[in-house]
């Protein structure tokens, strides 16, 4: 399709609409009446030969096509929003722009909620559009992006990454867990049965690297999809599980769980915060990009003091 037979203002529009999903709100946002979106979108779904966005009881619903298409201009668009800013001053109490987030939901409970607030307190017209990782592939990045990973590995010359955070993991269980007296081994640690997360939000791949070149590996017996039932789970079974130590903190009730330091060298959760190239010199960016490290350093600093050890010896209380 030749791009010259395109209203290229009618993309503006139907980036709107997916954000949107309603032309009320998408009018209110462009600054135009609802039926001028009505016909904007009549003219998009002639121009492709698809309905695009079809109403449904529960909402407005895109279609496959408008998903496929959907990704591509939001790159598209983003690429020259971020152009044209890089040639602009940015004005924290004036800025209408938007911002692409992509987190994981291991984060998004106790960071996200201290980097809204930082933001409305600094630029109150500012948009953050925030939304789950994308694969890990060499496409996953649109300019304009900002994505927080978990140990985001080495990247090409046309992404920059910056390392914001580094915590031990331990071995969370319930309080009074057969495994809780005594030394924690190695032999003793692959033994538990463990709690698995499908979604890898917490990347255990390079401990499951070390117990293999080491002849050893865990057995999971429980595999979920997300961390939303994690502590529950480890509180009324005897299973264990490995997170971050600062994460138990932040969000395990106190004396409910219990640590113990994991047996093995190396092998820590990190945090990378990863952009495109194009986007470092982006006054905006670097506005946000130094909020996110800001924040994300208050909160994994800040908190309790260290817990004091359990009558076995080496488990921690949260408290």
């Amino acid at each position: 399709m030749n791009l010259r037979r395109i209203d290229l203002n009618l993309l503006l529009i139907f980036d709107i609409l997916m954000a949107e999903r309603s032309i009320t709100r998408a009018a209110k946002e462009i600054g135009m009446t609802p039926s001028a979106v009505s016909h904007a979108l009549r003219r998009l779904r002639g121009t492709f030969n698809d309905p695009l966005i079809e109403r449904t009881p529960g909402g407005m619903v895109p279609t496959q096509r408008a998903q496929d298409l959907s990704r591509y201009v939001r790159a598209a668009l983003q690429h020259l929003q971020c152009g044209i800013a890089q040639q602009l001053n940015f004005d924290l109490t004036t800025s209408e722009r938007r911002f692409n987030i992509r987190i994981s939901d291991f984060m998004i409970g106790c960071f996200l909620p201290r980097l809204c607030a930082r933001v409305r307190a600094e630029a109150p017209r500012v948009t953050l559009l925030v939304e789950h990782l994308p694969s890990d592939g060499r496409e996953a990045y649109a300019p304009g992006d900002i994505q927080l990973r978990v140990d985001a590995g080495a990247r090409g010359p046309e992404y920059s990454r910056e390392r914001i955070w580094n915590d031990p993991f331990v071995i969370a269980m319930r309080r009074g867990h057969p495994a809780s007296k005594g030394q924690m081994t190695l032999d003793r640690y692959v033994g538990l049965p463990h709690l698995e997360i499908s979604s890898a939000i917490i990347d255990t791949r390079t401990l499951d690297e070390v117990l293999d070149s080491k002849g050893l590996a865990r057995r999971a017996i429980v595999t979920i999809p997300s961390l939303a039932a994690v502590i529950p789970i480890l509180e009324h079974t005897d299973l264990c599980a490995i997170l971050p130590e600062r994460w138990i903190t932040l969000y395990a009730e106190p004396g409910k769980l219990v640590t113990a330091p994991l047996p093995l060298s190396g092998v820590e959760y990190a945090v990378d915060m990863v952009w495109h190239s194009n986007d470092d010199k982006d006054a905006g960016h670097r506005w946000l990009r130094r909020l996110i490290g800001e924040e994300f350093a208050a909160l994994y600093a800040q908190g309790t003091k260290p817990s004091p050890r359990n009558a076995e010896g080496w488990g921690e209380s949260i408290a």
